[in-house]
């Protein structure tokens, strides 16, 4: 017998893409609670059975789900000023949130985190990658000199999303690019008030 017949049939790539964006779909649509494995294997195409080897159950699907559309491996913007690169941070995550399916994901996600600690972890993974973006431009800032070495990173990623997943979440008012404006002006603010950002840096 071969190596090929010993492991068997590989699986196959479009039925994975297919079950992933069948579990986006139905996450959006139908929230945590009336997403299910059969709804998944219906939209999808494929038999209970190829979704049963691949995912456990509804929790590690809903996982690889969020995982893939909350994933950001691309390089933070560096525009060559502390207010250019958050705001383009902000306007990043406003897109994220507002035009694309993750947004709505990221909304079922918060819901569900009481009934599912696997899910509040990959929820914290998201909130912790976009931190990580500002603490990014944050030490860019302190190497052009236009931060103090001292600047609380952490501090600066929250005044910065902070207000942007409040209204996306809970106040549930506009997003827009005045609202993000205003957002990176009162942070610009804050640290020229504390005396951690340079008096030459003007706001964006």
């Amino acid at each position: 017998m071969t190596s090929a017949a010993r492991l068997g049939r590989p699986r196959s790539s479009a039925a994975d893409e297919a079950i992933v964006d069948a579990a986006i779909g139905l996450l959006v649509e139908e929230g945590y609670d009336g997403l299910t494995m059969e709804g998944v294997a219906t939209r999808a195409g494929v038999g209970k059975a190829t979704l049963y080897r691949r995912y456990t159950g509804k929790d590690q699907l809903v996982m690889r789900a969020a995982a893939c559309l909350t994933a950001s491996d691309d390089e933070p913007p560096d525009t060559g000023s502390l207010p250019g690169d958050l705001t383009a941070l902000a306007r990043s995550l406003v897109h994220l949130l507002t035009s694309t399916a993750a947004g709505g994901c990221v909304a079922q996600l918060v819901a569900a985190l009481p009934r599912s600690a696997a899910l509040a972890d990959e929820y914290d993974r998201f909130v912790a990658r976009r931190r990580d973006r500002v603490r990014v431009a944050v030490d860019r800032a302190v190497a052009r000199h236009e931060l103090t070495p001292d600047t609380d990173a952490g501090l600066v990623a929250d005044l910065l999303t902070g207000p942007l997943f409040y209204r996306y979440l809970v106040s549930r008012e506009a997003l827009d690019e005045r609202y993000v404006d205003e957002v990176v002006d009162s942070v610009v603010a804050s640290l020229q008030a504390t005396g951690r950002l340079a008096a030459t840096v003007s706001p964006a």
